[in-house]
């Protein structure tokens, strides 16, 4: 049974007068083989019931009357607006996000206190598991049958093949994602089209609209960002 993702979501600036006026929807899921070892199509396998961190990021460009001195080696106009996220992982129906506010910057993130919005460029949701014990042997598990699979062959023959790559592919992972790794990732980009046209007083307040996004969890990152 596949897990879906409920998102009870905290935006980056909250007010007691805001009213919710975006939902995040989808399925979370592990990147996983197509086909089981007798070559029969399969379900990717999906992360443990647990708690997740989500944050969606709106990019666009504009105009930016005052730029922290800080950030002056930012493309100029270019500006991001953040929303954060703790998610519940379980296995209902659908995942909804509720968003309130966001959080406007720069790409390098100073704050961008005034905007006039030229074009929204594209926007990003990320999702992120912990690591554990249970996370890191699921995750490695359907991983390993992921890079087998694009090994050996997805046909019955490549049965054996498969399984004994697996065995050392999941062993790796193993190792990498207890000994070094920060978080299992889940990243997708929905496009600019998913929101429309928007003004900086819409980002701020969480106008976005409903967005929908499958969260494959793909890769380990360490705790600076940087994928293993």
């Amino acid at each position: 049974m596949r897990n879906i993702l409920l998102i009870a979501v905290v935006g980056a600036c909250t007010s007691s007068s805001d009213t919710t006026s975006t939902q995040v929807m989808g399925q979370a899921v592990y990147r996983d083989s197509t086909t089981d070892h007798g070559g029969a199509p399969q379900q990717p396998a999906t992360p443990p019931a647990q708690a997740a961190n989500v944050k969606v990021t709106v990019k666009g460009q504009g105009t930016i009357p005052q730029i922290d001195p800080r950030c002056a080696t930012d493309p100029v106009g270019a500006f991001e607006a953040h929303y954060a996220a703790m998610a519940q992982l379980s296995s209902s129906d659908a995942y909804v996000a509720a968003f309130s506010q966001g959080a406007l910057t720069t790409p390098s993130g100073c704050a961008v206190s005034h905007l006039t919005v030229s074009a929204i460029t594209d926007v990003v949701i990320r999702g992120e598991l912990s690591i554990t014990t249970e996370n890191c042997q699921t995750y490695c598990a359907a991983s390993a049958r992921a890079d087998a699979e694009a090994q050996c062959g997805a046909s019955a023959s490549a049965a054996t093949c498969r399984a004994n790559a697996e065995s050392s592919l999941a062993a790796q992972c193993q190792t990498t994602c207890t000994t070094q790794a920060h978080a299992i990732v889940a990243q997708v980009s929905v496009g600019a089209a998913a929101i429309g046209q928007l003004s900086a007083d819409q980002l701020q307040a969480a106008a976005l609209g409903d967005l929908f996004a499958e969260l494959t969890f793909d890769h380990l990152e360490d705790a600076n960002g940087n994928k293993l």
